[in-house]
């Protein structure tokens, strides 16, 4: 079998172009789906319309809505400040008018000469036709100040009484931009405040408060999906009101509206473009509580994550020279480029693709950074980049330290040298503090066979309640498979026992089926697993190997076992075939590839993976050809009933084959004429 080269464990990096290019990179230069939608938004014309943002956990998706909104250049539009005045009709009622954004100085300054020339019952008509023209000749606004001037006139305004309540105001030509967190009914919606005096409770129009809908008028408001799902009643409330165009006063749990019951303001028209962000998790959970939300949805798109490689490489580069550019630290050289781009590669899991975490990249480069202050260095390099990921790692690697210590003292007993039959190293990935850190861990899985029972896997993890339903799906996959490679018409006189050792904590996942299954053969066939192998691959019922998460965590903990127990030159690890480009793995480990000290076979089908830990022949040969057939092989499918049996050449040995005479013998011991008409059924019936 081909081995890997120490070229292929990592992503190959080009030319990344020159890092004083003038171009300006954020992480909204990398969102072309969400610039549409952005850009649709501002340009739409249509009523208060909701865009859903869905966004991974790991993007600022705050600052990428502020840089993509800064990016469209659109015609200046008129803005209009909040105000409310006392109802000169119906106190109870205060009124909402609109004043021109850039004028309510001017207006102000307008309504106060306007006051004292009613007071003094001289001719207002020329204050009245300045502040009108400013304002479009609003009729509503006309109708107020005419019955203004007359209740003045009539000496029924009091020396102490606020005209009006200047609620929201906006700068000139730019739309408010408002981001809402720590919801609650009156952060969003506003408020009626209260004041009691004498015994008597009482409000105005100068006691509202106008809460984040209101102040976002004319613009957009960004709110968190999560907060609305924890807050079902808000959520419906933004909705309906969106759908009427009106904000009313009403709060469901404002106990002095039944002491003043007809105090009712005028509802505020809503203009508002309303942006909702979160992740795929939350937004379904607002399906759950609105399974017709989606109809309030006007546009929708994805904030994304992960990006090629190839066609970002000089943007990527450019992106950290401007995120340290923009958070204060000392510039990066190509080097440090070059390693942080293999971090992000190491994120993605993938050698073409890079994970655009924010927070984490941010965070090593601050400490590159600081390290490279500290050694008066002008700019931080590799050096300081690679510095920064060991220390990260030593810091949270408690665990990881404790285990080897249980290898080194054979607590946990896992073999790396030698061969033993139905004993096989599995790879496992274990997470620390939630999902901040991950280590590999391999663990010893042994298979026993036994005569009679009901010929299926007995999976231990499965019956002391220690599996997962993806691992017990795993071992059905297993069971299928067997019945595809021996026959589907009669059930064979053994069964096994899977056993995960040393295992005391809940098993889940399908990675380990490849491991299980290969196992089994090894016991079925007494053919002893070299030790100095592990693997790790799911399969599918045809004997496929498929490619499972975690793999560079997977392969740099078994070789850190090896290192502990003694690295022989012969010890590695069997991966999927499909897993190549999912290869980021550490210094220390290509550096043992590349000297030979550790090896890596990638596989497609089972048969080759039992052909490396066996040593016996499990594929066919093409005749004449120098590879092997990547055809799962015939080798184990059963004769005819009663046909004879020829022992093959040892040099002519396959697994399967030797499988079929083990199951032979067994069989005929009680039955030599059924054999064949039950070999079908082996490991049928699965646990």
């Amino acid at each position: 079998m081909k081995e890997l080269s120490h070229e292929m464990l990592r992503p190959v990096i080009a030319d990344i172009g020159s890092l004083d290019d003038e171009k300006k990179i954020t992480f909204a230069s990398f969102q072309k789906r969400a610039r549409s939608a952005i850009q649709e938004l501002v340009y739409t014309e249509m009523p208060n319309p909701v865009m859903l943002l869905t966004s991974a956990p790991e993007t600022d998706s705050v600052q990428c809505i502020v840089d993509l909104l800064s990016e469209c250049q659109v015609q200046e539009k008129q803005l209009y400040d909040i105000v409310y005045a006392e109802n000169l009709a119906n106190e109870l009622s205060p009124m909402c008018l609109h004043i021109k954004s850039g004028t309510t100085r001017e207006f102000t300054d307008l309504i106060q000469d306007l006051v004292k020339k009613a007071k003094l019952k001289l001719d207002q008509e020329a204050i009245l036709v300045k502040l009108l023209k400013k304002q479009d000749n609003d009729p509503k606004l006309e109708e107020y100040l005419t019955d203004l001037c007359n209740y003045i006139m009539q000496d029924k305004i009091k020396a102490d009484q606020v005209i009006l309540n200047l609620m929201v105001q906006h700068i000139p030509g730019k739309p408010p931009l408002i981001f809402g967190h720590d919801l609650t009914w009156k952060k969003l919606f506003g408020c009626v405040n209260y004041l009691t005096e004498n015994g008597t409770t009482y409000s105005s129009h100068d006691l509202l408060e106008p809460g984040l809908l209101r102040m976002a008028d004319g613009g957009y408001l960004v709110l968190q999906v999560a907060e609305l799902v924890h807050n079902p009643a808000i959520w419906f409330k933004l909705r309906h009101i969106l759908e009427s165009g009106l904000a009313g006063w009403e709060n469901p749990n404002e106990i002095t509206n039944s002491i003043i019951p007809f105090f009712a303001p005028e509802p505020t028209p809503v203009n508002v473009k309303l942006i909702l962000t979160g992740s795929y998790i939350d937004i379904a959970g607002l399906y759950s509580i609105d399974p017709e939300c989606g109809t309030a949805f006007y546009l929708r798109a994805d904030l994304m994550s992960q990006f090629s490689l190839r066609d970002n490489l000089h943007d990527l580069a450019l992106y950290f020279r401007d995120r340290c550019r923009l958070i204060g630290l000392l510039p990066p050289d190509e080097s440090a480029v070059r390693a942080l781009m293999e971090r992000a590669c190491r994120l993605a899991e993938n050698q073409t693709k890079f994970t655009l975490s924010e927070q984490e990249l941010c965070n090593i480069m601050r400490e590159a950074s600081g390290r490279a202050a500290r050694k008066n260095l002008t700019s931080f390099t590799g050096t300081e980049v690679r510095e920064t990921l060991e220390a990260r790692t030593f810091r949270a690697n408690t665990a990881v330290e404790e285990s080897g210590d249980m290898f080194r003292d054979q607590q946990i007993i896992l073999e790396t040298r030698g061969e033993v039959v139905g004993q096989i190293n599995g790879l496992s990935v274990i997470q620390t503090f939630g999902d901040d850190f991950e280590y590999g861990e391999p663990t010893r899985i042994t298979a026993t066979i036994h005569s009679g029972a009901e010929g299926g896997i007995s999976d231990v993890e499965h019956k002391a309640d220690l599996a997962g339903e993806i691992h017990t799906k795993a071992m059905m996959i297993i069971n299928g498979y067997l019945t595809h490679k021996f026959g589907n018409d009669y059930q064979l006189p053994v069964s096994a026992n899977l056993v995960f050792e040393q295992s005391y904590n809940e098993i889940d996942g399908d990675s380990a089926s490849l491991t299980g299954l290969c196992a089994i053969l090894s016991a079925l066939s007494e053919k002893p697993i070299k030790q100095q192998f592990a693997l790790t691959g799911s399969l599918d019922q045809l004997g496929n190997v498929q490619p499972v998460g975690g793999i560079n965590e997977k392969i740099e903990g078994f070789f850190r076992v090896c290192k502990i127990q003694g690295l022989t030159g012969e010890q590695g690890v069997i991966i999927p075939e499909s897993n190549i480009t999912s290869l980021v793995l550490d210094d220390e480990v290509v550096s043992a590839v590349r000297d030979g000290k550790f090896h890596i076979y990638p596989v497609k089908i089972i048969d080759e993976a039992v052909e490396i830990l066996t040593g016996v022949r499990a594929l066919l040969r093409e005749e004449g050809a120098e590879g092997l057939e990547n055809a799962s092989s015939e080798s184990g499918k059963a004769p005819e009933k009663n046909a004879p049996r020829e022992k093959a050449a040892p040099d002519e040995e396959n697994i399967f084959d030797i499988i079929s005479e083990k199951l032979y013998e067994i069989d005929t011991r009680d039955d030599p004429v059924s054999l064949w008409d039950r070999i079908g059924q082996f490991f049928h019936r699965g646990e």
